[in-house]
């Protein structure tokens, strides 16, 4: 039988009470799991450690400062402060009757106070009255000017009275101060000693953890006065994009990373430790303070999301952090956050976005050459970066080829260029992953043919200048060496040289007597090479005509004879004809597209598919080709990549990591890696070639480029750059197309080329302060006339075929950097007296400036620039500098300090005053000076 329900109920009550007693306690579990969940942040937990952590520090600290006191002088300083006390003590009747006197005389102030202010509104009242009455004649204006002047002389009596209990009022608290005054002073002194450790220790107390500590964080009363609670920064000049609404940036990194902008904690473990170069970064003194940059604007991330190691979208540097992560903090990947973290290494990835429109980022290492990189492998040619449509097209023009290029060469060169010079920028279209098959091959040799028709038969005629006569190789590969060609070329015959300088502006040397098919064209390039091609960068060295027949027989005896055995295959038609008949049916039928085929002829089907295949892989992006002017790159524009979302990145079967920057790198280093295992047809095929980059180069790049991002940051928190810094930024801009900072180091940047030097002084002068040292009007003219000003170095100047706007924009990149005007007066040498002058001459003959300075002195050899033309090439101001110390200026220089230290060159001279005698000689150096440019200018002048 079943158990009988309590009347009127539908179920047994004593169960029901029993499951919600049960659901109850669930409940109540719940609620407080829940609210310890919420209370108990895993951040709280650092905080509290950070306080341990600046405690120890602390009491280190004070432990330091204990060390540094005299415990003698504080002995001495305490037994003078009891004495003084005790002086005091014994005069304390006499104090307290000086204070009893200062208290009565305040009380009397207070009261005259108040009489003063009542007689001054009674003058006033009575000055209105009388002033009423004397314009309206009323009879009682005499009896109202009578009360006035009464209340006048009541009123300055009381002032008087006022001022005098004021003096005594003085002269008590002064009398009163005196008594204390050897108290105070000696306090002063034991402060000096023991302050700061004093306030060491008030800080340690604030550190403790009391009763007081945990009643202001405790549960419902923490939000009054928290000591732990969450710290953060409020971002006005960068903004965040939160639900289609642009919100300043709130970051709250700082609730972990404790002491991220103190000094002090570099040996900390993370989160604790202090960031690295706070005068670069988070520094309140800093370039960028944490208050008005934060830390997501460069690390990336969610800084405003701060419950647990997650929240913040951290993101590892490698496998092993990753375990270590997943063990130590459940770590997992931040799928649904847009920009995660930068990696550790990626972090200048940051900069981009604010430093725009600028060619290298100062101490941006990784960053700077990861856009070196760019350059050098020539990914702005067929993907548009914004800022980078300046640069030429990084290949050379192929307008000409068929007077510098036998065919057959070209097309192994296309085929595969490594096989003809390991070093060759040009990359690999070709027998890559994904079109090795018999099938793919035999249409990619159709294409390679069809190209080089294509390109042979509209190739422009072109007869050299010049005829080779013949020279000698051994000079030729001395020349190479030495003239300058290393900065931009190397060469297995100078391998010292090639492992110190990244050359990559020019090919790589070896076997191009194998590439070049007319020693006349070569001797032609050499001697002007803008005869061949106008918009080349290749300068001139003015060479002689030896020099150029030289190094033509030196170049041209490097050969690649496997290379030069080679045959291409010869072209398959019916793949040829299939390819077409595939680009013809893309919007017709395939019937269409067979008859197409069938009204041309065999050359024009030739023409056509090469031209569809200079397309089809963008030949025309790096090269110059006839008929492909304007086109758009070939590849897609990377300006924003660091945006890209990432289910827009194809990752295919490769197992490769889901993140934008794995992604980039595995790109790079094998681009067709995402056909395999894909069944494609030949059309579709991914064509980025291979380019056979090395892991770390496609990982600076990968770096710059995960830094362009489409994050909109409002203009005032964008790097403004003012007239000058805009004026530096084109003028690199311009040293960089023409590889100037391959040679030269300017203000101390750059400069491989000085690497090869043992000598420093033998190689391209360093640039330091170029702006101030030389007359932008005579800098602007040598750009174009370019003459030897150091006939003692080996290594030329080169003549390039600069515009005036380029001239220009250099000129004023040194001027501004160095803060120099324009124009130097150049004005007359103007003696203060004889005895100047001849001072100035012995001076210059004592010191032996012609033993080095010969030119136009004597015909000894010259081991320092001409003189003669020092007045219209340098800057007054700096002579001076120079004379003053050179090696300040020049580390390594040979040129002797003859003031040093301030230090008279000759005592008996313009009374022994050293800034006198560099006046004096810098004069000199002036008279002496010729009013042209040069040797060349003084000739045309006449």
């Amino acid at each position: 039988m079943s158990k009988k329900h309590e009347p009127g109920m539908a179920y047994d009550m004593k169960k029901l009470n029993k499951i919600f007693a049960i659901f109850s306690l669930v409940l109540l579990v719940t609620v407080i799991w829940v609210f310890l969940d919420d209370y108990l942040r895993p951040w709280k937990a650092i905080q509290v450690e950070a306080m341990k952590i600046e405690k120890e520090k602390i009491a280190k600290d004070i432990a330091e400062e204990e060390a540094k006191i005299s415990k003698e002088k504080l002995e001495i300083l305490e037994r003078e402060l009891e004495v003084a006390k005790k002086a005091v003590a014994e005069k304390e009747k006499t104090i307290a009757e000086v204070n009893e006197q200062l208290h009565k005389i305040e009380k009397e102030i207070k009261k005259e106070q108040i009489v003063n202010g009542r007689l001054n509104s009674d003058v006033a009242a009575l000055a209105f009255n009388y002033g009423v009455a004397h314009a309206e004649h009323a009879p009682n204006a005499g009896e109202l000017y009578s009360k006035l002047q009464e209340k006048k002389k009541l009123f300055a009596a009381s002032t008087d009275r006022k001022k005098e209990l004021q003096a005594s009022e003085k002269a008590l608290k002064r009398k009163a101060a005196s008594f204390n005054s050897d108290i105070e002073s000696i306090k002063k002194q034991i402060n000096s000693i023991v302050g700061r450790k004093e306030l060491l220790k008030k800080a340690e107390a604030r550190k403790e953890v009391t009763p007081i500590f945990a009643l202001r964080n405790l549960p419902f009363i923490d939000f009054m006065d928290p000591t732990v609670k969450v710290q953060q920064v409020v971002l006005e000049n960068i903004t965040d994009d939160r639900f289609f609404q642009q919100v300043p940036k709130v970051d709250r990194c700082m609730t972990c990373h404790t002491f991220i902008d103190k000094p002090g904690y570099e040996n900390q473990p993370n989160p604790h430790k202090t960031h690295p170069n706070l005068d670069l970064m988070v520094g309140a003194q800093g370039k960028h303070p944490m208050k008005k940059f934060g830390c997501t604007a460069c690390h990336g991330g969610e800084g405003h999301r701060v419950n647990d190691f997650n929240a913040a979208a951290h993101m590892p540097a490698t496998e092993e952090q990753k375990q270590e992560w997943i063990a130590k903090y459940n770590w997992h990947e931040p799928h649904k956050v847009p920009i995660v973290q930068f990696r550790r290494g990626d972090y200048e990835a940051g900069c981009v976005k604010c430093h725009s429109d600028v060619q290298y980022i100062p101490q941006a290492t990784t960053l700077n050459e990861g856009r070196r990189n760019l350059e050098k492998f020539g990914c702005y040619a067929c993907h548009k970066i914004e800022g980078w449509e300046h640069k030429r097209k990084p290949g050379p023009s192929l307008e000409k080829i068929a007077a510098k290029v036998d065919k057959e060469f070209f097309k192994n060169w296309v085929w595969e260029p490594k096989a003809f010079n390991k070093h060759a920028k040009m990359p690999q279209f070709f027998q890559n992953d994904n079109n090795s098959t018999p099938e793919f091959t035999k249409k990619n040799i159709a294409e390679v043919n069809a190209m080089a028709e294509l390109i042979y038969e509209q190739s422009e005629s072109y007869k050299p200048f010049m005829k080779y006569t013949g020279g000698n190789k051994e000079r030729g590969k001395e020349l190479v060496g030495s003239v300058g060609c290393l900065s931009c070329h190397g060469a297995k015959d100078f391998p010292l040289e090639s492992q110190k300088i990244d050359a990559h502006k020019g090919p790589y040397l070896d076997g191009i007597g194998s590439k070049i098919k007319d020693a006349n064209w070569m001797v032609s390039w050499l001697k002007k090479p803008s005869h061949f091609q106008p918009d080349t960068i290749m300068p001139s060295f003015r060479l002689t005509d030896r020099e150029a027949n030289d190094i033509t027989a030196y170049l041209m005896s490097l050969k690649n004879e496997k290379f030069e055995k080679l045959k291409f295959a010869k072209m398959d038609k019916e793949a040829r004809d299939e390819m077409l008949v595939t680009y013809f049916s893309a919007f017709d039928t395939v019937e269409v597209a067979k008859a197409k085929l069938a009204t041309m002829s065999d050359h024009e089907r030739t023409m056509e598919l090469g031209r569809r295949s200079v397309g089809k892989y963008g030949c025309y992006s790096c090269h110059s080709i006839k008929g492909f002017d304007g086109r758009a790159p070939i590849g897609p524009e990377l300006s924003k990549i660091g945006s890209k979302p990432l289910t827009q990145f194809g990752f295919s079967h490769e197992k490769v990591e889901h993140s934008r920057e794995a992604w980039i790198k595995a790109h790079l280093l094998n681009p067709r890696r995402w056909d395999n295992g894909v069944d494609k047809p030949f059309k579709d095929l991914l064509r980025m070639p291979q380019f056979h980059m090395k892991e770390e180069e496609a990982a600076t790049i990968t770096t710059a480029l995960i830094g362009m991002v489409d994050q909109k940051i409002p203009l005032k928190g964008v790097k403004r750059y003012d007239a000058d810094e805009t004026v530096v930024n084109e003028g690199m801009k311009v040293a960089v197309k023409y590889n100037c900072i391959g040679c030269h180091q300017i203000d101390g940047r750059f400069g491989d080329m000085l690497e090869i030097y043992d000598d420093v002084n033998a190689a391209p002068p360093r640039l330091v302060e170029q702006g101030h040292r030389v007359q932008a009007d005579w800098f602007h003219y040598f750009l174009g006339n370019v003459y030897p000003i150091r006939p003692f170095v080996d290594v030329r100047m080169p003549s390039f075929d600069l515009t005036d706007e380029e001239k220009e924009k250099l000129v004023d990149m040194f001027r501004v950097k160095a803060d120099q005007p324009f124009f130097d007066k150049n004005e007359k040498v103007v003696w203060e007296s004889k005895e100047e002058r001849r001072a100035a001459v012995k001076l210059f003959n004592d010191l032996a400036c012609t033993s080095c300075h010969t030119q136009g002195f004597n015909n000894d050899e010259a081991l320092a620039p001409d003189l003669r033309y020092a007045k219209r090439r340098l800057r007054k101001s700096w002579i001076k500098k120079w004379l003053r110390g050179p090696d300040q200026i020049m580390p390594g220089t040979t040129m002797p300090s003859f003031w040093p230290e301030g230090m008279a060159a000759d005592p008996d001279l313009l009374d022994g005053d050293a800034e006198r005698q560099i006046e004096a000689v810098t004069k000199y150096v002036l008279e002496l000076g010729s009013d042209f440019y040069s040797p060349e200018h003084k000739k045309q002048s006449k």
